[in-house]
């Protein structure tokens, strides 16, 4: 159950699109330098709470701050042109159920075709009210008493003023505040406003004087769009920027069209024409698949940024990936876009042989016996069913091959993941399963054979969208393999290249397989002098990400794969779970003595002033992000420049954690065994 606390603060953050609770109480307190805003604000987040209450709206659809920040602006929107009197009082709650009402039932349809609900219900409702105004003779005004606790003077005022405005404050010393925030917080939206106001100032001045171009006071809506566009739902990337651009560049002729239009009835824009524009060029930019477009957004631009390129950068990105067809050690044949038959349609596609000595065979290859890879197991690369299989041609003799039947025997899976993958050439009679069968990652499923247009014994496979016998085929990935004694992750290897196949190692996969309430005691040595001793233990949060946490509610996410153990997000200060991510980003459950390389977040390669360089440089060059460090994986233990990890054959776990001048050694109680 999320505190109420939060649900007072998250409507504050939400508009300025963070996720820090502690800024939204700031916030609020910001507010009340206009107390008519500050009170009336607080009023429609109470009363909205509290009707949501009533009629048991679950708490998981409050956390959604949109159902809360629209009412909040409504809120807000009142105290600004009105005295908080028993009427506005009475209004304030009628227009904030009013706007709950208008954000559920909008949600409903644009969640339908995952558009943001922005801040649309609170444009709507508060035409309609202003729209309704006109007859209420009960309400008083307060715009000749309109003034801010105190103000500052600073220069470029207008576009602070115009930040200001954002919260119903066109004040410079709240506008000077806020970017404050955002500045500490996230330095793309930052720029992004900044951009924003900029663009839009000199868009509009083509058509109007400067001077009205500079202080309109719907300049905001310039900046939220920068803001919304560049750093929220697009990540943040040169191209974006451009976009964002172009989006506030439109936005201005529809300002304008809807300042004169609203004027014939009194009406103030608001965000109208941000919410608009922003919309339409989500719903574009996601339809057409946009390269650069957010589908995780997190608590900052600059961590959406990072989440994605850790995502390619560690784990292949949104591609296909595979598993290696067979085990042991072969050759690559042929690969993409092979010299022989890996062309055209067909061109995503790899063959593999057995080498030994730079010979694909024995004696004086005459014979298919002598060929190393005939016979050998071929095994599914994916989990799946079986949608067709062929195991009735000949293998070809030597020198022969089978131009009707180019595919030769086969096996075509349905991959859980929705792709289909294709093996052929298979020997005859060797086919281990049927239709309909369900393969999991890994299983024998034939052998290899010189059937179909095979010149000798090999193992064809391709992925393909479709499942017919050699459909088109698409690009993939390995999801690991051994070469030089380097493990390679989600990536292809090289012509000739000799891969192995690496094999889990069952024992150490139970040993990383961690449950709920785990717990872990080390005792801290620094510079070989016993100190404090720390607990880390296994939590889980409301999506099911388990990570182990600490006193200081530091955390770090992990999950266990079939052959890899890895961490993927921290959550807190530098502590020792900082360190130990640091020290072994990923442990491989495989039973070869191998090295990798892994790449890890800012936070753990640079201090804080070279990091947030580099956040700012990455957007123009995502390849700055892709910093690898070398990891050695013994037996029993991960070792690197940073220091070591070390395991037990008997226990769960770390048994030691060693880095500079401090190492944690298990403390180890009864029943600790696995």
């Amino acid at each position: 159950m999320i505190s109420k606390s939060k649900f007072i603060s998250k409507p504050y953050i939400s508009i300025l699109f963070l996720k820090d609770a502690k800024v939204g109480f700031l916030l609020l307190a910001l507010t009340f330098l206009l107390p008519s805003v500050g009170f009336m604000g607080i009023v429609a987040i109470l009363v909205t709470i509290a009707f949501a209450e009533f009629i048991n709206v679950r708490d998981e659809y409050l956390k959604y701050g949109f159902y809360l920040y629209n009412s909040l602006l409504v809120g807000m929107g009142v105290g600004y042109y009105y005295e908080i009197t028993y009427a506005t009082l009475i209004l304030t709650a009628i227009l904030s159920i009013f706007t709950f009402l208008v954000s559920f039932g909008l949600n409903r349809v644009f969640i339908k075709y995952s558009l943001p609900l922005l801040s649309m219900p609170f444009a709507t409702v508060s035409m309609f009210f202003y729209l309704a105004s006109l007859k209420y003779t009960t309400l008083f005004s307060n715009v000749l008493n309109r003034s801010p606790l105190f103000d500052i003077t600073l220069p470029f005022e207008q576009f602070f003023k115009s930040l200001g405005t954002i919260f119903f404050m066109p004040y410079t010393v709240a506008g000077t505040i806020i970017a404050v925030i955002l500045l500490l917080y996230s330095r793309v939206l930052f720029l992004s406003a900044i951009t924003g106001f900029i663009v839009g100032v000199f868009a509009h001045s083509f058509f109007v004087p400067f001077n009205i171009s500079l202080n309109s006071p719907y300049n905001f809506n310039f900046i939220l769009i920068s803001m919304a566009i560049s750093g929220v739902f697009l990540l943040p990337h040169y191209k974006s920027i451009i976009l964002a651009a172009v989006a506030v560049v439109v936005s201005v002729i529809l300002i304008d069209s809807m300042e004169v239009f609203f004027n014939i009835f009194a009406l103030p824009v608001y965000t109208m024409p941000f919410n608009i524009i922003t919309i339409l060029f989500i719903l574009l930019l996601s339809s057409v698949g946009y390269k650069y477009f957010n589908h995780n957004i997190q608590e900052t631009p600059e961590k959406s940024l990072s989440y994605y390129l850790s995502n390619i950068y560690r784990f292949g990105g949104n591609d296909i990936k595979v598993a290696l067809p067979f085990n042991g050690t072969w050759s690559v044949y042929q690969a993409f876009n092979g010299e022989w038959t890996h062309k055209g349609a067909w061109r995503f596609a790899y063959d593999f042989v057995i080498s030994k000595n730079g010979k694909t065979y024995k004696n004086e290859g005459h014979f298919l016996e002598d060929y190393y890879a005939f016979g050998q197991s071929v095994v599914s690369p994916v989990s799946g069913y079986v949608v067709a299989t062929k195991d009735d041609l000949e293998d070809n003799f030597i020198g022969n091959v089978d131009r009707l039947n180019n595919w030769g025997n086969y096996i075509i899976i349905h991959s859980d993941y929705g792709y289909y993958v294709e093996i052929s050439h298979l020997m005859k009679d060797s086919m281990l399963v049927k239709v309909g069968d369900y393969v999991p990652m890994g299983q024998i499923v034939a052998k290899c054979g010189n059937s179909g247009y095979s010149p000798e014994p090999h193992i064809h496979m391709q992925v393909q969208y479709s499942p017919m016998l050699g459909a088109p085929t698409v690009a993939f990935k390995f999801i690991d393999y051994i070469a030089n004694n380097t493990l390679h992750y989600y990536s292809l290897p090289k012509l000739n290249e000799q891969i192995e196949a690496p094999i889990t190692d069952k024992a150490k996969q139970i040993r990383f397989t961690f449950i709920l309430d785990d717990s872990f005691k080390y005792r801290v040595f620094k510079d070989n002098k016993e100190g404090e001793i720390v607990e880390f233990k296994v939590n889980m949060n409301e999506a099911g990400e388990f990570y182990f946490t600490d006193k200081e509610q530091n955390m770090l996410y992990f999950y266990l794969d079939n052959k890899l153990f890895y961490f993927y997000k921290y959550e807190g200060k530098n502590s020792y779970l900082s360190e130990l991510y640091k020290l072994s980003p990923k442990i491989p459950l495989i039973n070869t003595e191998v090295e990798y390389f892994d790449v890890l977040p800012l936070e753990f390669r640079y201090n804080s002033y070279k990091k947030l360089l580099i956040e700012l440089l990455i957007p123009f060059n995502y390849g700055i992000f892709n910093k690898t460090t070398k990891y050695n994986k013994k037996v029993l233990s991960v070792s690197s420049k940073y220091g070591s990890v070390n395991f037990s054959f008997y226990d769960k776990g770390f048994e030691s954690i060693e880095f500079k001048n401090i190492k944690l050694k298990r403390i180890h109680e009864e029943n600790s065994n696995i």
